[in-house]
């Protein structure tokens, strides 16, 4: 039995992730959390047959509140319901990633429990969307330029997190994708140490699914880097105090 509980966070996901959640859980994690942030009436059907399935729980938002809003509202909830799991994975709703992958990044993590765990991807691939080579290389450049880190892939959804930084990061802002630079800049200041692990690079129908807005989006992250690396003793100071987390 795996120690981390995975969540998903989706917006109209496909039909194909009753079948994604069922063999996740047949892999031995030990819940999974579905967070549907506000989808179409139309894709009801498929959060019914989740909350369904024994041991995982679907959370509604009355509306679309974004990705890192979604994130932080499923952490909040395994802070109260799963305070013995060593950490969360998170994942994507659209089939990016691949089961094996989701294990992999799990059984890496399960030796290096301390650590941010990212799943990356190769943007060199062919069937690389050039959106999303687009948008990972204006973040990942941003972030080596301020924080001389390299990281392959900054936007992956595909992360295991420690259970000890959860109330922690539930504080951080972003409710959209700048919400997950947020977790690395939070990482790097805290000294939270990020490993990579290789995965598959999986784009359907050229990522048309994906409400991620390649430039606004983009730029928004970079904003969102910029004001971590100046803004940290007013900003993350703050949010650490409320935690109780920080030491002057």
């Amino acid at each position: 039995m795996k120690k981390q509980v995975v969540i998903i966070p989706a917006l109209n996901p496909p039909e194909q992730l009753i079948e994604y959640v069922e063999r996740l859980l047949d892999k031995g994690f030990p819940h999974v959390i579905v967070v549907n942030d506000g989808s179409n009436p139309s894709t009801h059907y498929i959060f019914n047959e989740l909350q369904n399935m024994e041991d995982c729980t679907v959370i509604v938002h009355n509306g679309n509140k974004g990705k890192g809003r979604a994130l932080k509202t499923a952490f909040s909830y395994c802070l109260n319901k799963f305070p013995t799991i060593e950490g969360v994975i998170t994942a994507d709703a659209d089939g990016q990633h691949a089961l094996e992958d989701v294990c992999r990044v799990s059984d890496f993590f399960a030796k290096n429990p301390n650590h941010l765990v990212l799943g990356i991807r190769n943007f060199h691939e062919a069937n690389v969307p050039k959106r999303s080579y687009i948008g990972n290389t204006i973040t990942s450049f941003g972030f080596y330029l301020l924080f001389r880190s390299k990281l392959q892939d900054t936007q992956t959804g595909l992360r295991a997190i420690p259970f000890s930084h959860l109330e922690r990061m539930t504080l951080l802002k972003g409710e959209r994708y700048e919400y997950e630079i947020n977790m690395l800049i939070y990482a790097k200041k805290r000294k939270l140490g990020i490993r990579e692990v290789v995965i598959q690079t999986i784009y359907h129908n050229n990522n048309k699914g994906s409400y991620y807005r390649t430039i606004k989006d983009s730029l928004k992250i970079f904003h969102r880097i910029m004001a971590g690396f100046f803004n940290f003793n007013r900003q993350f100071k703050k949010q650490l105090k409320q935690a109780g987390d920080f030491d002057e």
